[in-house]
């Protein structure tokens, strides 16, 4: 029988070098013995056969080019002892025996082959699992992000059950059971955390963000809804905005990024990525805070500016219409009346009463008129835009804004400025007004112009409905009045302000109730039909 050949690959660390030789020489024995019987004995049974334990002994020592060779040497050893026994003239039962023999040892031959590359495989899929694995913790532990690794099964199993018991609404169900969003936090546990996490939450080290999340989360937090609909509904994916209680008890805003897995024996670590914007939020509501200041700054500026000048430049032709209506009176205080003079006096009095409307007129447009830079604009792209100078406001309201915009819709000639601070202002009312509603806080904002080429006359309509109350029957018809409000500490100017502004685009602003509730304030502007063509 001819020596092994030394096999190489990953099968033969499974053995240790002494092991590996043991293996061969009892392979080699077996072998030898099997060719000795096959050869120098009167056994009649298909002896060769054995040689298929030789392969399956040897197997795990040799590399693939190795257990060729011995499948080859077995195959050459039963036909060696084939032809010594029967010559080249064998009966037909011998010539059976033999091919059983070769077949065998074939077949086993490429079972182990297939075996061998099955093991090369499976190590090759482990290493490169390894190799993930290395480059996930890496990337891991070294993000400047908060990083967390989460246990959901508990809170999963407790979603699914109570889905199963017909809780389909989880709003109605928190409302109705003020302690579940408690009992939620206490079933989530973190399993995993980096030093972001550890220094986002002020922990000397991240080992102490393991464990009950309840420490950090606060139960109030509106984001925790959303994420547990989100695990119930079977969502791929949560973001969003949420607190978390920082170890010194200072209150975090985070943007929440969570990736849930397909399979439910997964969410044993489901990744929390967490980013702090406190600061943000903070400069946002300052920066708020400061524009909310200008504008009632501004508005009340406004006032006073369009009065000083009202009262300066009107008190000369109210002055006059005085005096022409005591003339007046005088003339047809006469006896008898001078009734010709007395109209003349009153014909001056509507005269100088036309002159002080005009004055009027004159001074409204130098403060509003003639300092605005009239543009053309893409009502879609400035309503985004509105939306997201509202995000803080938004987020604060725990409100969404849904639009619905025409697929064709012609530009309108204003000033930017002005309109968006139109926008802001109905957005903005919408928002308060939903504030005590206890519905879904739902801002839509459609804007409808004409199908095709946009006529003359064409109009672009901008809605806003909001989901609260409505506007009761009492306010409806003072609702744009100066100085009329229903909010405390209001000026009441907002949206005679609104409408103004509107009507000297060449636009006009209503408001109502919907009939599915809540109210819809909607502005309509001419179509800037000069800057399609």
């Amino acid at each position: 029988m001819t020596t092994l050949a030394p096999g190489s690959g990953p099968a033969l660390g499974r053995f240790n070098p002494g092991r590996r030789r043991w293996h061969r020489l009892l392979a080699l024995l077996l072998g030898s013995a099997v060719f000795v019987v096959d050869t120098f004995t009167d056994v009649t049974g298909a002896i060769a056969v054995l040689y298929v334990v030789v392969l399956l002994i040897a197997s795990d020592t040799l590399s693939r080019r190795g257990l060729i060779l011995l499948a080859a040497t077995c195959a050459g050893l039963a036909a060696a002892a084939f032809l010594a026994m029967h010559g080249l003239e064998p009966d037909v039962s011998a010539a059976v025996r033999f091919g059983i023999s070769l077949a065998a040892i074939a077949i086993t031959a490429a079972l182990l082959l297939r075996d061998q590359a099955s093991k090369r495989s499976l190590v090759a899929a482990n290493a490169a699992l390894a190799r993930s694995e290395k480059r996930y913790r890496s990337i891991f532990e070294q993000a400047p992000v908060a990083l967390w690794e989460q246990d959901y099964t508990e809170l999963r199993a407790m979603l699914t059950t109570l889905r199963q018991q017909g809780v389909q609404d989880l709003a109605a169900h928190a409302r109705a059971h003020p302690a579940f969003a408690r009992d939620c936090i206490r079933r989530i546990r973190t399993v995993h955390a980096n030093d972001a996490t550890a220094e986002l939450l002020r922990l000397s080290s991240s080992s102490e963000a393991l464990g009950p999340l309840e420490r950090f989360l606060p139960a109030d937090d509106p984001a925790l809804l959303a994420v547990l609909t989100a695990v119930a509904e079977g969502s791929s994916q949560f973001e969003g905005r949420g607190k978390l209680v920082a170890a010194d008890g200072q209150v975090l805003t985070v943007l929440l990024g969570i990736a849930f897995p397909d399979d439910a024996d997964e969410f044993g670590r489901v990744v929390v990525a967490t980013v702090d914007v406190t600061q943000r939020e903070q400069i946002q509501q300052t920066q708020l805070a400061a524009q909310a200041e200008l504008a009632r700054a501004s508005r009340a500026a406004t006032v006073g500016a369009l009065s000083a000048s009202i009262a300066h430049e009107i008190n000369q032709p109210l002055g006059a219409v005085v005096m022409n209506a005591q003339t007046c009176l005088r003339w047809l205080g006469k006896d008898p009346p001078d009734v010709q003079a007395a109209v003349r006096a009153a014909e001056r009095t509507v005269r100088d009463g036309r002159r002080a409307a005009e004055i009027v007129q004159r001074t409204r447009g130098q403060l509003v008129r003639d300092q605005r830079n009239d543009e053309a604009i893409d009502l879609r792209a400035l309503i985004e835009e509105t939306i997201a100078l509202l995000e803080t406001e938004l987020s604060t309201h725990a409100a969404t804004v849904v639009t619905q915009f025409a697929p064709s819709v012609p530009p309108i000639r204003a000033d930017r400025v002005a309109l968006q601070q139109v926008l802001i202002n109905l957005m903005t009312n919408g928002l308060h007004a939903m504030a005590d509603a206890g519905t879904a806080r739902e801002l839509t904002v459609s804007i409808d112009g004409p199908a095709g080429p946009a006529a003359p006359d064409a109009e672009v309509r901008v809605s806003i409905r909001d989901r609260g109350k409505g506007i009761p029957d009492d306010v409806q018809a003072r609702l744009f009045e100066p100085f009329f409000t229903t909010k405390r500490g209001g000026m009441g100017m907002g949206l005679a302000i609104c409408r103004s502004t509107i009507e000297t685009y060449g636009g006009r602003l209503t408001a109502r109730s919907h009939e599915q509730g809540g109210a819809v304030f909607e502005f309509a502007l001419p179509a800037d039909t000069a800057e399609e063509s």
